[in-house]
């Protein structure tokens, strides 16, 4: 039974954790995205200075690969101090281009619309509104990057929250399952 306590308590703190890093993400999202940000700099970092001193240890440039190793290095510092001056680079960079591909795709979807329009189909206007709709959000995200990060950010939040107040509920239950199943089993004998 001690171990059993232990397991339980030791879920109820996970769940607590989640609860509070799913408020985090729905309070401050941008903020979260940044400490993101500056983790993926801290790991170019570690990436190119560990290639830098890969080649130092060699003592010098032998081999075209060593080129490579310093070129590289060299580039993944480069990359890790502007992601340091703006942590949220590498998200805007990934948004504008999904972004685009919104965009390619809405144009593609107004190409095959106009199939719908040349075939005389009634409700060739309801997929003109998505269509625009559509085009219109791709613009958005390339217009203002953190837009959509930020909506998944708070989204990916609220899940973890909800998770856990679920997750409580649900264990509250099966204790209370399992209390009676102990009774019944306790009448029986």
């Amino acid at each position: 039974m001690n171990n059993f306590k232990m397991i339980k308590w030791n879920s109820f703190v996970n769940l607590l954790i989640f609860f509070c890093l799913g408020l985090l993400l729905l309070i401050f999202p941008i903020e979260s995205l940044s400490i993101g940000g500056y983790l993926i700099a801290s790991i170019f970092m570690l990436v190119g200075l560990g290639n830098l001193i890969r080649v130092i240890q060699k003592k010098g440039i032998e081999t075209n690969g060593d080129i490579f190793y310093v070129v590289f290095g060299i580039a993944m510092i480069a990359c890790s101090i502007y992601m340091f001056i703006d942590p949220t680079l590498l998200i805007k960079l990934i948004n504008v281009f999904i972004g685009i591909i919104i965009i390619l795709s809405s144009i593609m979807n107004f190409m095959g619309l106009l199939k719908y329009k040349k075939n005389r189909t009634r409700s060739w206007w309801i997929y003109l509104s998505f269509v625009i709709l559509i085009f219109i959000l791709g613009i958005l995200v390339i217009i203002k990057p953190l837009f959509l990060a930020e909506i998944i950010t708070r989204l990916e939040g609220a899940t973890l929250c909800v998770n856990s107040l679920v997750s409580i509920l649900l264990a509250r239950k099966i204790k209370k399952y399992l209390m009676i199943e102990m009774d019944d089993n306790n009448d029986q004998v």
